[in-house]
Parts: C-alpha cells; structure tokens; sequence
C-alpha cells in the first residue's frame, strides 16, 4: 500500500470539499437578496440557475481532459480559488445580465471542482485500500450547512449581502491558496498517469452508474425541495416548521455520512447500498402514510441516513472506472446525475400539478425502489 503523501492529500482533499461546501451555502442562501438586488422575479431567478447549472454541465464534460494535463488534485485546488472569486464576484451582480454571467462562471468552477475532487478522492481511496468518500462528502454536506447557517447570522447582525459574499469568497480563496502550498508532491505523478489514460472512452458501465446517479440525484433533489411543501399543504403545518422538516433531512444526511465509510468496511458497499435504498423507500412511504407531523420527521429523519452514503457509494464506483480512463467515467456520472437534480423538482411540480404531489412522490419512492435492485448490476 504506497501511502506517500497521503495524509497531506488527504487533507488538502478535506479542504476543497469543506470548502466547496461552503460556497455552496452562501450561494443558496444569498439567492433571495440576489433577486433583490438585481430586480429579479422568479423566472428570473430560475435562468440565473439554470445558467449555473450549464456552466457546471459543460465544465464537467471538459474536466477530464484538464484532469490529464495538470492532475486532479491540482485542478481541484485551482477550482476552489475560482470558484471563491465567483462566490466574491456575486456581490457586483445589481443587473440581470451581470447576474447569469457570474452565475455562468460560478456553476463553471463548480463543475471543474465537482469531477476532480471526486476523481482525486477515489484515487486516495484505492490508494489507502478503504473507504473515505462518505467522510469527505460529510465534509461537503457540513460546509454547505456552515455557509447557510453562517450567511443568515450575518444578515441577521444587519450586515449586507454584498458583505458577506465578498468575505466568504475570500475566505474560499485563502483556502484554495493555503491548500496550493501544502499540496501532495505526488500530485505531479498522478497527472502523468491521468495524461497516459485519458485516451480511453467510457464504456457501458459508465452509463449504467450515470441512470442510477440520475434517479438517486433526481429523489435527493426532490426530498430537498418539496418535502418542506408537503409538509405545509398537506399535513398542514407552518412554512418554520417545514422548514425545520428540511432541517432535519439535512442533518441526518450529515451524520449518515459522519459513520458512512465505518458502515461500507462492516457491511460491505453492495449491502450498504441496498440497506439504503430500502431505508429511502420505507421511509418516504412513512411520510406519504403519516398523518402527524412528527411521524413526518422521523420518517425526514430516516430518509436522510439512508440517502446520506448512496451518492458516496456511487462516485467512489465511478471514480475507478475513470481511473482508467482519465475521469471521464466520473465526469459521465456526476453529468448525468447533476441533470436528474436540476430535472427532478421540475417533473415532481409538473406532476404534482397535473395530480397530486403524493402521487409525485410516490413515483420517486418507486424510482429508488427500482434502484434498489439495479443498483447491484450497476455497481458491481
């Protein structure tokens, strides 16, 4: 097992998923001041993240062929200082044109950032013979709440939205630029490697884990978006309280994936998987059967540890098919599954208008359930 280096780019791997997490967060959370500041209404807002969401998809289908010529721990550290900048960028957005612009080139790093950290990742969990791509996601899962949570404080403080982006995105790029200086030296080697094997195309398995991550992506972002509406005008609640319903998704996704890579060395990622497919589909049929609002949070509960380690499980498939291939399996994957969380809530309102949204819902429990079965085809 040559670990030379390891635990330097391990550490330099942590910050660029804490890191990115955190952008994340601030980005999500500063949209409502964004459409403020930029006369924004909601169709307006929805090109600004549909421009995010292009230039995240074409930056993925272009980061292997970067990944080759300067490795994916390289790329994924100069990602993140870009990434900061957009984030900082974001508080010169006061016209719409200005706003998908930036939003262009935030979704772009991102996109970058995304398939090299997870294609570095599964190169330091092949390396290390065990699992750590669930502790990293936790890592990521953990930044984004930080972003969020740290953003509403401030603007609650009265500090303005422009204030807070341009410190958070000098904040990423510090990191970003403490992370270049404390790089791997083995990062140079892993390019030349990724440079002799970019060559190759991804093959049939690629896209058999790209409809698994699409239908595993496209139920997370429908819990994300619309569990906090079930909860209001179906059950009845207040929008706090379903806001604290997305809360507690949320932090029990963050916890799953604290123990997830414990949970893959017990159980093995085949059994793991199937566990947590199966605790979704019982879970989100919980919450279509429950009448109580705390039976919803538990079901909330449930549903984010088993959907925590699903996505982890995937990539860290994904990431040794690519590689051999440059990453372009991973960049396949983490493609076809970023289109299921952009599509997903869209088909779930469009449903849900032209029936209901337990119907909607329950078409996404059926879709994990089917996952259920083909994932054991698809991941091994």
């Amino acid at each position: 097992m040559n670990l030379t280096g390891y635990p330097t780019a391990r550490l330099t791997l942590g910050a660029c998923f804490l890191a990115g997490g955190f952008g994340i967060g601030t980005w999500g959370a500063n949209l409502p001041a964004l459409g403020r500041r930029a006369a924004l209404d909601e169709s307006g807002i929805g090109m600004v993240l549909l421009c995010f969401a292009a230039g995240a998809i074409l930056a993925m289908n272009r980061t292997p062929q970067m990944i080759s010529r300067i490795g994916a721990e390289r790329l994924a550290v100069l990602a993140v200082g870009l990434f900061g900048l957009g984030v900082a960028l974001v508080a010169a957005a006061a016209q719409f044109g200005v706003a998908v612009l930036i939003a262009g080139f935030c979704g772009a790093a991102f996109g970058a950032l995304d398939v090299s950290m997870n294609s570095h990742a599964a190169d330091l969990e092949a390396r290390a013979k065990r699992p750590i791509m669930s502790a990293l996601h936790a890592m990521f899962s953990g930044g984004t709440l930080a972003g969020a949570m740290v953003y509403a404080a401030l603007a609650r403080a009265g500090i303005g939205g422009a204030a807070i982006l341009l410190a958070a995105g000098c904040t990423i790029v510090v990191i970003a630029l403490v992370a270049f200086q404390r790089m791997s030296p083995t990062s140079e080697r892993k390019a030349a490697h990724d440079h002799g094997t970019a060559a190759a195309r991804p093959g049939p398995r690629a896209l058999r884990l790209g409809l698994l991550a699409f239908v595993i992506f496209l139920a997370e972002g429908a819990i994300m978006d619309w569990s906090a509406i079930y909860l209001v005008r179906v059950l009845g609640t207040t929008e706090s309280t379903g806001a604290a319903g997305y809360g507690v998704f949320a932090a029990a996704m963050l916890i799953g994936r604290l123990v997830g890579d414990r949970a893959n060395q017990m159980l093995g990622p085949m059994r793991l998987f199937a566990l947590g497919t199966a605790l979704v589909t019982v879970s989100l049929a919980g919450l279509l059967l429950s009448g109580s609002i705390v039976a919803a949070f538990v079901a909330l509960a449930m549903c984010g540890l088993g959907m925590s380690n699903i996505i982890p499980l995937i990539f860290s498939s994904a990431g040794r098919l690519g590689a051999t291939d440059g990453g372009r399996s991973l960049s396949r994957v983490l493609t076809m599954g970023y289109a299921g969380i952009l599509l997903g809530p869209a088909l779930i309102g469009f449903v849900a208008e032209a029936s209901s949204l337990e119907i909607s819902l329950t078409m996404v429990l059926l879709g994990v359930a089917a996952m259920m079965f083909y994932g054991k085809a698809a991941l091994s």
